[in-house]
């Protein structure tokens, strides 16, 4: 049975929809809670998948104190992605991957270089045709949730946009990265509104957590169709 290994930099943000799909699709799941110091895996090959998560980290905290498992991680990744062997990114996920491939990462500025946060559920925007948008609308609502942004990866398709932040979804080979997230449920984004309000308020003011909590169940049911369709063409493309 092919494994999944997710790679988890905060408590409260697993696979979520990733793992039902996977789930469904025969993979054995394993979460490894990086942020806690636990080993990554060192027997991972061609048939197994990388998944890495989110989290309040930025790839300005490789090296640093804080997060000291950011480092190994890009190390795995640049490894993985050297032979073409499938990863899934997911928001800080996606950055690491655009980082060890050699994009650069920071913080999303204004043209008066005021900081940009996106944070809530909004427009995601697709670029051109590709077989994880297939059967998709143009544009679909996604919950965004991220105040740094890359560049394009070389060799890499864009695969979606939005004003904000031009890179939002692209392909690298076998590799897949989203700055957005389309994985959590309605329950799950109140939650992450309670633990990370000061990003939020940050972002949207000081009603954002409760206007945010208010929208998300619905929302969340509203977008399930789309993000689901989404996710698992995302899966089968990188895992083909």
């Amino acid at each position: 049975m092919p494994r999944a290994v997710c790679l988890t930099n905060v408590a409260h943000e697993g696979p979520g929809m990733l793992g039902e799909l996977l789930t469904e699709a025969g993979y054995q799941i394993e979460v490894v809670e990086a942020f806690r110091g636990v080993a990554l895996p060192a027997d991972l090959g061609e048939n197994d998948l990388l998944i890495v998560m989110g989290g309040p980290m930025g790839v300005a905290d490789i090296g640093q104190p804080s997060a000291p498992w950011l480092a190994p991680v890009v190390e795995l990744l640049r490894a993985r992605l050297a032979k073409d062997w499938p990863n899934v990114g997911v928001c800080l996920g996606m950055q690491l991957i655009a980082h060890a491939a050699g994009a650069k990462v920071a913080p999303m500025t204004d043209a008066e270089g005021r900081r940009q946060r996106e944070v809530g559920w909004g427009r995601l925007d697709f670029v051109g045709t590709d077989i994880i948008t297939r059967g998709l609308p143009a544009s679909i609502e996604v919950l965004h949730w991220h105040g740094d942004g890359c560049e394009l990866p070389k060799g890499a398709e864009l695969l979606a946009s939005t004003p904000v932040c031009p890179v939002q979804m692209f392909r690298l080979g076998r590799s897949f990265g989203m700055q957005f997230h389309p994985e959590i449920d309605g329950p799950t984004a109140c939650l992450w509104a309670e633990e990370d309000a000061e990003f939020v308020q940050a972002a949207n003011g000081p009603e954002g957590v409760a206007r945010l909590q208010a929208a998300s169940p619905e929302a969340a049911q509203r977008t399930y169709a789309h993000r689901r369709r989404l996710l698992s063409q995302a899966l089968s493309a990188v895992t083909a």
